[in-house]
């Protein structure tokens, strides 16, 4: 193993050399994720003596009370040094020097290194993951156009907590990709495509009938592999996922420094966007 060289800045160019970081585990994430992610936050790395990165962590600034942290991986020949901790307290100390939360989603191997650092519960969610097809029927909802961000992006604020505009309208803007609205402007689901599935979410509706209608339809438009990261405190989405053949891959627990309620309208959050978008 070459020698590793102290934390360092990740910049927007570097996306493809980070594909490897996030292959190893066989985590979703693509490079169109990765390069919005350099792009909108403050990314940190461990380098190899050939500069490769082989540890990351990102910090991503979400509106003025919510700072996310995403992407924390380290290649498993450089695990248990300390790395991640060490990546994970620098993000951190980016966060709160803006005076934003620190959020992230935890696995079950992380969260004792979270709580060690703080960190506290908010929510747990469960990624299904399953295949889609089976075109539904769409009553009362469309295609999501651009200029439907008009209200979808304060929608998502006020239920998300959180502003997280670039990365909505970058899954917005991707060719191909699903998402749907109602057409009262009630509620949406948005989805991207990943390197082993296609992640639906966010899903903000009303109501949960609203929300599995939204869901239904999302389904109905995507083929092949599909994961959905469904909140605990709406069951009835992994009810419906389960009765379609979904399988439960693993848990999250969602958490954050300073806080212990989320905030926004966790009643009208059904699905997330992934573990790195909140």
């Amino acid at each position: 193993m070459a020698d590793i060289e102290p934390a360092s800045l990740l910049g927007p160019d570097e996306a493809a050399a980070c594909l490897p970081l996030s292959h190893e585990p066989g985590w979703n994430q693509t490079e169109a994720d990765w390069t919005m992610m350099l792009k909108s936050g403050h990314a940190l790395t461990v380098r190899d003596g050939d500069r490769r990165p082989r540890a990351s962590a990102v910090a991503l600034p979400m509106g003025d009370k919510i700072g996310w942290i995403s992407m924390v991986l380290v290649t498993a020949a450089l695990q248990r040094r300390g790395i991640a901790q060490r990546l994970v307290g620098d993000c951190i100390d980016w966060h709160e020097a803006r005076c934003l939360a620190p959020h992230l989603d935890a696995t079950p191997a992380g969260q004792p290194l979270y709580r060690r650092m703080g960190f506290q519960p908010l929510c747990g969610l469960m990624r299904l993951t399953g295949v889609g097809g089976l075109r539904a029927e769409e009553i009362g909802l469309r295609t999501a156009k651009t200029s439907d961000l008009d209200w979808i992006l304060p929608l998502d604020q006020m239920v998300f907590g959180g502003d997280r505009s670039y990365v909505l309208n970058d899954l917005l803007a991707r060719p191909g990709a699903v998402a749907l609205v109602r057409a009262d402007s009630s509620g949406f689901v948005l989805s991207r495509k990943g390197l082993t599935a296609t992640q639906i979410g966010p899903l903000i509706a009303p109501d949960t009938d609203t929300a599995l209608e939204l869901l239904v339809a999302a389904l109905g438009r995507i083929e092949g592999p599909v994961m959905v990261d469904a909140f605990d405190d709406h069951p009835a989405i992994a009810t419906l996922l389960k009765a379609r053949g979904f399988r439960e891959q693993r848990p999250f627990l969602r958490m954050a420094r300073g806080l212990s309620a989320p905030l926004g309208d966790p009643a009208r959050l059904f699905a997330a966007a992934g573990p790195e978008l909140g």
